[in-house]
């Protein structure tokens, strides 16, 4: 797997847990296992990956956990979403919706134009940002 599909795996990992607890309450073996399922086999998250993102959501009150018995000796740890969770939830699918539609616009870029390749700063639509100048003033004002 190429280095930087790994980075872009690992800032969805909330995004998907979040989701996944709002369907439900799950225990960690439970959100890795339904996770590859529902990817097909294309998106693994490691208990690595997945308990340091449990508990960042722990501590930010997005999540709640209890113990819950599993047979006669075993205890599993259930994950609950948290009112705060679901609206980090919304914000973090409505951030998603916007890049991907963003990156389908340029992935469906069959060519590009003389007006397109000149790469002035000035003719880039205005972003409240500095108009696509990534918020600095070049005039040296």
């Amino acid at each position: 797997m190429a280095r930087g599909r790994s980075n872009f795996k690992m800032g969805t990992v909330e995004m998907i847990i979040l989701f996944l607890l709002d369907k439900g309450d799950f225990y960690g073996y439970q959100l890795t296992t339904l996770i590859k399922r529902l990817s097909e086999g294309s998106f693994v998250v490691t208990e690595s990956t997945l308990y340091p993102t449990m508990y960042k959501l722990l501590d930010r009150k997005f999540i709640s956990d209890y113990e819950q018995n599993a047979g006669k000796r075993r205890i599993r740890v259930y994950y609950h979403l948290e009112e705060a969770g679901r609206g980090r939830l919304s914000d973090l699918l409505e951030d998603y919706r916007e890049i991907t539609r963003g990156i389908e616009r340029i992935l469906a870029c069959t060519e590009l134009d003389e007006g397109m390749l000149e790469g002035r700063a000035s003719q880039l639509p205005d972003d409240g940002a500095g108009a696509g100048k990534g918020g600095t003033d070049e005039s040296g004002d």
